[in-house]
């Protein structure tokens, strides 16, 4: 193993004596007895580590350490001043043009050699992780491109099954629930797609990268949309879902304004549906409430039949959580966490008494104008404007 390079510059042979008697068992001492032979050595050599005297004829340690500093290859070199001078004013100089320590004259050997070892092992770390960094940054292009390449070549397959069921219905007289299984087929397709043309969203949300576009929406039809899609998969469990409104049944076309983003609350709810089917009993029935009766938040509230079990509660919205589940990944309810937070909302697991799980997905809330609200609205204006003439 190459023992690392200290360069000793002190115009003072006895000090090039004495530091070289004290280093060389350990390191490969250089010396240099003037600045300008100092910065010559340390181009050639590259030096790991520089011990530098201050006071010296013609250029003088501050002078040869700001130019070490502007040059591209010793920028990096901890630099540990050598000097007799003790005012507090000097020393902070010499911190500003580049100084990682100070040794005071006349040096004690144990002070010099505990300097050396911790500014070279503090370099030794600080390379380190810059190592880990560039690494890191590669990973992370390489984790984009197999995104894209995966995307790209997934979904030329996935065009062709999203089509097939629209190619088929109007050629054949299929049953009602032939027709209605392709057109289960058409959605999942489509879902698919979008999970694979959002799937670099995950990972900017992850990383606190993605920006959320919040607007006024109705989040009923996303909710239904979602929900149907889910028990398409438990019909022979005979299981089903019940949509309400502040704990009673929903009204025909109800509506449920949030702000937020449309493309972020289909996986989110998805997710969750999804797994609250999954958690029912054979013939359970999955309730999905929207509460809208607190100004700070819309809640949404999926009540479920079946328990999460205990050792994963605390953590069950954490990612690769998962109890129970063959084919689980603990990814669907992470991910779901990633998509409510996001919006700025949160989620949060409630069990219940009665051996149900509850989970309540809060929203940023908007409602919307009445049609005297807007009517007040658009008359004031009118007015403002025809008072401005």
């Amino acid at each position: 193993m190459n023992k690392p390079v200290i360069l000793v510059v002190d115009d003072e042979q006895i000090i090039i004596s004495m530091l070289g008697n004290l280093l060389h068992k350990e390191y490969r001492v250089l010396v240099a007895t003037s600045g300008e032979q100092a910065l010559k050595r340390a181009q050639e050599e590259g030096p790991d580590l520089i011990l530098l005297d201050i006071m010296m004829p013609g250029m003088d340690g501050y002078e040869v350490c700001r130019r070490l500093k502007q040059q591209q290859n010793t920028c990096d070199t901890p630099v540990i001043f050598l000097t007799g001078n003790t005012d507090a004013n000097e020393e902070a100089y010499g911190f500003e043009v580049g100084a990682m320590d100070y040794i005071n004259k006349p040096v004690r050997p144990a002070v010099v050699l505990a300097r050396v070892r911790a500014h070279l092992q503090l370099k030794l770390m600080t390379e380190e992780i810059r190592r880990k960094n560039v690494e890191l940054e590669r990973a992370a292009q390489l984790r984009d491109d197999v995104e894209r390449i995966t995307r790209h070549d997934l979904k030329t397959p996935l065009n062709s099954i999203i089509s097939v069921p629209g190619l088929l219905l109007p050629l054949y007289d299929f049953s009602e629930e032939h027709s209605a299984l392709l057109r289960n087929v058409e959605r999942a397709g489509h879902k698919m797609l979008e999970m694979i043309n959002r799937s670099l969203d995950l990972y900017k949300m992850e990383i606190g990268a993605y920006q959320a576009v919040l607007q006024p929406f109705d989040i009923a039809p996303v909710l239904a949309a979602s929900a149907n899609e889910a028990v398409a998969s438990h019909l022979v469990a005979a299981k089903s879902w019940r949509l309400l409104h502040q704990g009673g049944p929903a009204a025909e076309g109800a509506q449920f304004w949030v702000n937020g983003e449309e493309m972020l609350c289909y996986p989110m709810l998805a997710n969750l549906l999804q797994n609250a089917f999954e958690a029912s009993p054979e013939g359970g029935v999955v309730e999905v409430d929207m509460d809208d009766r607190d100004e700070s938040a819309a809640l949404i509230r999926i009540t479920n039949h079946g328990e999460v079990p205990q050792e994963i509660r605390d953590r069950f919205f954490e990612k690769y959580v998962t109890a129970g589940k063959s084919q689980g990944t603990g990814l669907g309810t992470y991910s779901a966490r990633l998509c409510a937070e996001t919006q700025g909302g949160a989620i949060r697991l409630e069990p219940l008494d009665d051996a149900r799980t509850r989970v309540v997905i809060e929203m940023q809330p908007y409602r919307k104008p009445s049609e005297e609200e807007i009517a007040a609205l658009l008359g004031g204006q009118f007015n403002l404007r025809r008072v401005g003439r």
